[in-house]
């Protein structure tokens, strides 16, 4: 009887460290290999009897050509998976909840970083090389780890009570804030059998890019960086003047267009 009891839990401990050894292969290696930034998980809890687990500290890097510090900060995510298809090819996720992400929208000449980053996801997915860079590209799995391995079926993933932090290239790094609409995704990866881990940060990327899209637009950011973009390029024919009363014009207008961005 002890030895039986020894063996069912010799068999808990392993699989429950071979679930949790996935989770954090998903999240960090296919997740920096799909978005080509770097992705970073500080804990994994999880419990093989109910299923229920968190991911703590998981942050998602910036793709070259931006400046703040990430792109997402997603602290505390909570999670119920399937017991019983741990060792399956497919895995069932019952729920997944991320509560109050943080997320930076960094504006820059060519698009922000979520969209970059939807990029390289959409690359990624589809077998392309990637898109704008970023890290992690030497150690990058091949295609070939995304077509074969685990599968993933999401049956309910909820984003809700994130905020958007706002930056302007050439705003010094101020930011501004608006609310992140909720998003809610049903069944993923289950039309087909299953999800690979790059396909699923595809489907996440998509609706988080639409919806932070959304709340951010309605700040009229294009218009106040074009403004912005204007005045700096002014500031430096000015300077190269060495006309101080351009240069004094020039500073008031600048000091105008970021109180216009900030609602000042």
């Amino acid at each position: 009887m002890k030895r039986t009891t020894l063996v069912t839990l010799s068999m808990v401990v392993v699989l429950t460290g071979v679930l949790i050894f996935f989770l954090t292969m998903a999240v960090e290696k296919y997740g920096s290999a799909a978005l080509n930034a770097d992705v970073t998980l500080d804990k994994t809890q999880i419990s093989l009897k109910s299923g229920k687990g968190t991911l703590t500290g998981l942050k998602v890097g910036n793709p070259k050509g931006f400046e703040t510090d990430s792109a997402f900060e997603l602290g505390e995510v909570s999670l119920t998976i399937d017991a019983s298809t741990i060792t399956k090819s497919t895995v069932i996720i019952k729920e997944i909840v991320i509560a109050a992400p943080q997320i930076t929208y960094e504006l820059g000449p060519e698009g922000s970083n979520l969209d970059a980053l939807q990029r390289n996801a959409v690359d990624y997915a589809g077998g392309g090389s990637g898109g704008s860079g970023g890290a992690g590209d030497d150690d990058a799995p091949t295609n070939e780890p995304k077509k074969s391995g685990k599968k993933l079926i999401i049956e309910s993933l909820i984003i809700r009570d994130g905020k958007i932090n706002v930056s302007v290239a050439g705003l010094q790094g101020k930011k501004m804030s608006v609310d992140l609409p909720a998003v809610r995704m049903a069944n993923i990866g289950k039309s087909e059998g299953g999800a690979t881990p790059g396909e699923v940060v595809k489907k996440l990327m998509d609706a988080l890019n639409q919806a932070a899209g959304g709340a951010v637009k309605n700040l009229g950011l294009g218009k106040v960086a074009e403004e912005v973009e204007g005045v700096v390029k002014g500031a430096k024919e000015a300077l190269e003047s060495g006309d101080p009363e351009q240069i004094e014009k020039k500073a008031e207008e600048i000091g105008d267009a970021v109180k216009g961005l900030f609602g000042k």
